[in-house]
């Protein structure tokens, strides 16, 4: 059962193609984010490993780069950071590139979620653009995972087109959506007010939040990596998809004291004109064929069963 509020930080970092240098940066992130009584710290897609040079074309050297730094979930960086996590008493989220433990040539797009009792659960990106698909294997699940903070799913990243990813999450009962993201200008001009991009990922963001009346969390690079070039707003989402905090595009921590249950409760009760769209949903296949299902009941439940 999630506390009656909670402090959520999202940061917004540089990285580089060096593990330990950013092991480091994450651990001042999470030290700063304990010092201002956050109880959650999301950190960006691949903060461990630093993000491909783009996803436009194939990198070889970039391929040989995440297999010879990719780590299991029991990993000497994961280890360090749930050390960390424990001693601060703080939930903390980051996305690593992750070595299958059976096959290790086998390499994931992982998302963490550590808690001050250890390892609570993992994401691997489903939805891979461009060259991902020559470095990553998909994952194939979309799992929520109970902690004390309330019911938390992850995607990462471009799982955010595609509004199944975070429907599945709210029928399975998340609360707070969580995602890890290395999302970056698409102009050379790196434009913050104008680039399509950041048009997008706030666009995206918003009506994540508001069609699964969740609260929804992104957390961003910033700077330059490779050939891309990262906007940051790193932000919280509040169920009714209004910003209530965003670290623009610099580095930093958006933070925010959120009433996940209560704020969810008044979002699906008299929010949007006192429609629940989870309980009104109603699943349709791609042929067009319309599903009645005990989707209400499931929601409520925390749990989805197909």
């Amino acid at each position: 059962m999630a506390q009656r509020s909670i402090t959520v930080a999202s940061a917004a970092i540089e990285v580089q193609w060096d593990p330990a240098a950013n092991l480091a940066r994450c651990e001042v992130e999470m030290r700063e984010a304990a010092r201002q009584g956050a109880d959650l710290l999301v950190l960006p897609e691949q903060a461990l490993q630093g993000y491909l040079p783009d996803t436009l074309s194939l990198d070889l050297d970039h391929v040989g780069y995440q297999q010879e730094h990719a780590e299991p979930l029991d990993g000497p960086s994961v280890r360090h950071m749930a050390a960390l996590a424990s001693q601060l008493g703080l939930h903390v989220i980051f996305g690593m590139t992750e070595r299958d433990p059976r096959s290790p040539h086998v390499l994931y797009n992982t998302a963490v979620l550590l808690g001050p009792g250890g390892l609570v659960g993992s994401y691997r990106k489903v939805h891979q653009p461009g060259d991902e698909k020559h470095v990553y294997w998909p994952g194939d699940d979309f799992p929520v995972f109970d902690t004390e903070l309330g019911r938390i799913g992850m995607l990462i990243c471009y799982d955010k087109c595609f509004p199944e990813t975070t429907r599945a999450l709210a029928l399975r009962g998340a609360q707070i959506l969580v995602m890890p993201t290395a999302w970056a200008y698409q102009d050379a001009v790196c434009d913050p007010a104008t680039d399509p991009m950041v048009d997008y990922y706030t666009l995206f963001g918003r009506v994540r939040a508001l069609e699964n009346q969740c609260w929804f969390v992104g957390s961003n690079l910033v700077g330059s990596l490779g050939r891309l070039q990262y906007h940051g707003h790193s932000r919280i989402i509040d169920p009714l998809g209004r910003i209530v905090a965003d670290t623009g595009p610099e580095a930093g921590l958006a933070v925010a004291e959120i009433d996940v249950t209560g704020s969810i409760g008044r979002a699906r009760s008299r929010g949007y004109i006192a429609y629940d769209f989870l309980k009104d949903y109603i699943p349709i296949d791609a042929g067009g064929a319309i599903s009645r299902s005990t989707v209400p009941t499931a929601a409520l439940e925390g749990r989805w069963t197909a």
